[in-house]
């Protein structure tokens, strides 16, 4: 027989569970919060189908982990001429406001999943307003310069 926790109090009770699979039946709760949290140009259909059809199918290239307030997805890639050097990259990470330290959290499990995954590095960034320095610094990661964009 397999322990099944209890949960009475989301709100108390989660906060000593460590973060669980992020699955098909997320999808709704997932939306909503990514159209709250997102602005205008957040496209929910691409998303959905880009979860469904890529994410999911994916478990050895995407590690998608959740909260009860938050969610993330990571990601390894490498490059052509580094075939064996695999990166974790951090490519969604939504938190719903006054649970920011549940990101902190899932940010540190990715980290442990990157490790696992023998990744010889692990990378975050920002494509909104919001900046991920501050976690970046907290995690012991360092900044990449020089960094360039050419917005089109």
């Amino acid at each position: 027989m397999n322990f099944q926790p209890v949960i009475n109090n989301l709100e108390q009770d989660t906060s000593l569970l460590e973060p669980w699979a992020l699955g098909e039946n997320d999808l709704p709760w997932l939306i909503s919060l990514c159209k709250k949290k997102y602005s205008g140009r957040y496209d929910s259909i691409s998303t959905e189908t880009w979860f469904r059809n890529v994410v999911l199918k994916n478990p050895l290239m995407f590690h998608p982990t959740r909260l009860a307030h938050s969610f993330q997805i990571s990601m390894l890639t490498c490059t052509p001429w580094l075939p064996a050097e695999f990166e974790c990259h951090i490519v969604f990470v939504c938190a719903q406001d006054g649970y920011l330290w549940e990101a902190m959290r899932l940010m540190r499990a990715s980290i442990d999943w990157a490790r696992m995954r023998k990744c010889t590095r692990w990378r975050i960034s920002s494509d909104t307003e919001f900046e991920f320095e501050g976690f970046a610094r907290r995690l012991g990661a360092s900044e990449i310069s020089p960094r360039y964009t050419l917005e089109l």
